[in-house]
């Protein structure tokens, strides 16, 4: 970190960190056996981490001498390994989640999961999911939350055992205890659902104020005379792995644009339309600000949704791991994304959804929602500034924790008071019910007495 103030102390965990991306052949199109796969992967990933947190010897040594601090601020994804650690060191502690909130967040920050409103971010159902759908939302739910508890809370809470002694509570007490969560999201975007006061919205806190463009960017953009499509499906899949009949598609499907297409391509040469250049690297946000951008083609990563909602760029969405299909649906819901999703990459849908995104209509809404999204009383890094320092001012915060995390899940769901509820309404009916047989025996003799009587006097009378 360049420039860094004198107070400020930095410990590597690692200084060999190689990064190899993933192959488009790792798509996995099933969400029924997609979700608790990836879930599987990141815990893996998050064991991983933990262990070489805890190997650091700077961190041991943090560990025996206790340095004071009045805020600990720890990333919350795929581990809750840094949060015994902050936990530990006896002070406050916030969490920053880089993305959308995961299944297993629900619960420890108070809020109530229900697939007909809740959407989750590795799904692309978004807010109006019919019956099938919330049928599969609400059992991967279940089942993502037993993969992360198994693979990550267990796996990791008999690890952290070595270092921070057997008393120590249950990794999911710990992550319910942080006094505030901060996520990478905002409601204009990921809006619809009801949070507890210590959940704090920053999306968009890493956008800076854009740069000029390099010359021979800036001169393919200007020059363009019907306007330019970005492209760039991320960082986490390598361009080189994508399928030959899925290249082509793509090929075909530019070259029958009037518009100039700009693609992040890490891959080999190709042999390219003429509208079409590519490179290996390019300023994202910085494009996307450029007014003659119509439109972005992309894999609808939690930062790639933020700056196109900046920007006001509609979007052609291909989602292709986690959160993105969420991300997708999110946009599609605000009106300024069409989905294609990877097994339907054909030349013919890509092309309608093109058309659609650069429908003046749809040009529209993605200004309306750019303007949503920055209509803020402070921007997402004053935001989170504040709420630093106000954890800090008071000790934690505590008026700030919902309580629903402490609750039992039967109080949560109000199961004592629905069967005091129902045994009321069932002695209530009960009661009724005998009531009104005792009234009908009543008449029913009645009617009988009066029948017998009335036979008697017709008998009598014939007698005479």
């Amino acid at each position: 970190m360049p420039d860094t103030p004198a107070s400020y102390k930095e410990i590597l965990l690692s200084d060999t960190q190689v990064y190899k991306g993933l192959s488009f052949e790792s798509v996995i199109t099933n969400e029924v056996s997609r979700l608790p796969f990836e879930t599987l992967v990141a815990t893996k990933v998050g064991n991983d981490d933990c262990k070489i947190l805890m190997n650091n010897h700077q961190v041991l040594h943090m560990l025996r001498t206790r340095p004071q601090y009045d805020v600990i601020l720890v990333e919350s994804y795929n581990s809750d390994c840094g949060l015994a650690l902050a936990a530990n060191l006896s002070a406050p502690y916030i969490t920053l989640n880089p993305q959308p909130l995961q299944p297993w967040q629900y619960n420890r920050l108070g809020i109530n999961f229900n697939s007909a409103y809740v959407s989750q971010s590795g799904l692309s159902y978004g807010k109006e999911p019919w019956y099938f759908e919330r049928l599969k939302s609400y059992l991967l739910y279940h089942i993502t939350n037993w993969v992360y508890y198994v693979g990550s809370q267990v796996t990791d809470h008999v690890y952290l055992y070595n270092y921070l002694g057997d008393d120590l509570p249950t990794l999911e007490s710990i992550a319910s205890n942080a006094s505030l969560a901060f996520v990478n999201t905002h409601q204009s975007l990921h809006g619809g659902v009801a949070k507890p006061d210590n959940v704090i919205n920053i999306g968009g806190i890493h956008v800076r104020p854009a740069k000029n463009l390099p010359t021979e960017i800036e001169r393919f953009i200007n020059e363009a005379e019907h306007g330019v499509i970005y492209v760039n499906l991320g960082s986490t899949v390598k361009d080189s792995t994508l399928p030959s009949d899925k290249l082509k598609e793509l090929l075909s499907a530019f070259a029958k644009l009037p518009l100039r297409v700009l693609w992040k391509w890490d891959g080999a040469n190709l042999q390219l339309p003429r509208n079409v250049m590519t490179m290996k690297w390019l300023p994202q946000y910085d494009i996307l600000k450029h007014e003659n951008v119509k439109a972005f083609i992309s894999h609808a990563g939690i930062l790639s949704a933020i700056e196109a909602v900046d920007t006001a760029v509609p979007v052609v969405a291909i989602p292709l791991f986690g959160n993105q299909y969420g991300n997708a649906a999110a946009l599609q819901d605000v009106g300024i994304a069409a989905i294609v999703f990877y097994e339907d990459l054909k030349k013919k849908y890509l092309l309608d959804a093109i058309n659609e995104v650069l429908d003046p209509e749809s040009q529209h809404r993605a200004k309306l929602a750019s303007r949503l999204w920055h209509d803020r009383m402070m921007s997402p890094l004053e935001t989170a500034v504040y709420w630093t320092e106000y954890v800090a001012r008071y000790q934690g915060a505590p008026n700030l924790q919902p309580l629903a995390p402490k609750i039992p899940l039967y109080q949560q769901l109000q199961l004592d008071v629905l069967a005091f509820v129902g045994l009321v309404l069932y002695i209530m009916t009960y009661v009724v019910y005998k009531i009104l047989s005792v009234l009908c025996c009543c008449c029913c003799r009645r009617d009988e007495q009066s029948e017998y009587t009335e036979q008697r006097r017709t008998k009598r009378v014939k007698f005479e």
